[in-house]
């Protein structure tokens, strides 16, 4: 007997196929580190730390959850603003939609300079860049 699936309330969204950054922007990301290699991409630590793998980012699975953890709250608050963007980029006729399109990129915009510059911040205070 197959029991049904519970509902539930604060399930995450369904998922589609979609490469990471990373991997999409490799050689761009190789040219130019968000982050100099050998410095623990996390702004609260941004310790420098001896690399076991060239791609390591982390000085440790701490640094990284916690990082985690940040940038899927910096997700959660930008995505109805992205699909806002979305939504209306191409609009031509409807002028609310257009309205909210351009509500969307202004968040997503001042979101993403905000969130930049108090990364580097906290990366500043520890002492590294």
């Amino acid at each position: 007997m197959t029991l049904l699936a519970t509902h539930v309330g604060n399930a995450p969204a369904a998922r589609f196929e979609i490469e990471p950054f990373a991997d999409v922007a490799f050689k761009e990301l190789a040219a130019f580190p968000l982050v100099e290699p050998g410095v623990c991409r996390n702004p609260f630590c941004s310790q420098r730390f001896v690399q076991t793998r060239t791609w390591q980012q982390y000085c440790s699975k701490t640094c990284r959850k916690r990082d985690a953890e940040e940038m899927r709250l910096m997700g959660q608050k930008a995505a109805p603003a992205l699909l806002a963007w979305r939504a209306g980029k191409y609009e031509k006729t409807d002028d609310d939609l257009r309205a909210l399109s351009r509500a969307g990129r202004r968040y997503v915009s001042k979101l993403s300079s905000e969130w930049w510059c108090d990364r580097l911040r906290r990366a500043a205070e520890r002492g590294a860049q």
